[in-house]
């Protein structure tokens, strides 16, 4: 109610690169309405809710009164998504990543100093904000990128919303 913006109360259901995100929101009919939209950074940060997660709640970061769709994780556990935001993240020469923001575990590859070998872990917690490549393909990424590998999906889950004022 704080930010008057109406939200769906299920997501995509399947993961779908950036410029297909912005197609499927803005192509949206549901519910008797038609000007639904991908959520800003900001919008989107709006719904986590930080008291749940899939280790402490088993559940994804936000209020049971949505739904979230589980996924397998690339350690083969139950988790939840990332959702895309439609705000571009600026990497070097373009905008070629855009936000996303973790509902599930924000998993990296984290390299042994001592023995050379990767170690998946929950690197940065449930709610949190990243960025993945709007296109692409995610195998190019075996390690993930960054210094703690964050994870590369570029399939990622949408949540649309409508009304506020995006920015």
């Amino acid at each position: 109610h704080a930010t008057g913006l109406t939200w769906m109360q299920a997501d995509s259901g399947t993961g779908m690169d950036w410029p297909t995100a912005l197609k499927y929101s803005e192509n949206l009919d549901y519910a008797g309405h038609s000007d639904w939209r991908l959520p800003n950074a900001k919008e989107l940060q709006s719904i986590l809710d930080y008291t749940r997660s899939p280790d402490t709640s088993n559940s994804a970061a936000i209020d049971p009164i949505f739904e979230a769709t589980e996924i397998k994780n690339e350690g083969d556990k139950t988790d939840y998504g990332f959702y895309w935001s439609s705000t571009s993240h600026k990497r070097g020469p373009g905008a070629s990543a855009a936000v996303d923001l973790c509902f599930g575990r924000a998993l990296g590859f984290m390299k042994s100093r001592r023995t050379g070998e990767y170690q998946l872990l929950d690197v940065h917690g449930a709610g949190a904000q990243r960025s993945d490549p709007k296109v692409g393909d995610a195998s190019r990424y075996p390690h993930g990128r960054g210094p703690q590998g964050d994870v590369i999906r570029i399939e990622n889950l949408v949540r649309c919303v409508r009304g506020g004022t995006a920015n």
